[in-house]
């Protein structure tokens, strides 16, 4: 139980396993860097906001939720497994979020 909560506090930058790095390379890099700015403006940030700003996005783009999430997923926890990823975004806040996003544009 402790080692799959690890992410949470883990020090920045996270470490990829090698399905987050497949995430990443395989379209998640550009879904990160496009979402960064619309995750910016949220004012509120919560787990029920975020999910529906992810299936608005999703939508709007013509992708299922799942194509959103799992970048998130792999850029904030290092993993393409974990618990829901809106309130995992939720539990870390905002700038520590938008931190990880970040550090993942840059590996």
């Amino acid at each position: 139980l402790a080692a799959s909560a690890a992410f949470y506090v883990k020090p920045r930058p996270l470490s990829l396993d090698d399905k987050a790095k497949l995430t990443m390379a395989d379209g998640g890099t550009a879904l990160i860097h496009a979402v960064i700015p619309a995750l910016e403006a949220i004012p509120t940030w919560t787990a029920a906001i975020l999910e529906d700003w992810a299936k608005a996005y999703a939508e709007q783009s013509g992708q299922k939720l799942g194509k959103i999430a799992q970048p998130l997923r792999a850029a904030l926890c290092g993993s393409t497994v974990s618990p829901n990823i809106f309130e995992i975004m939720t539990v870390l806040g905002k700038d520590e979020a938008l931190g990880r996003l970040r550090d993942a544009l840059a590996v």
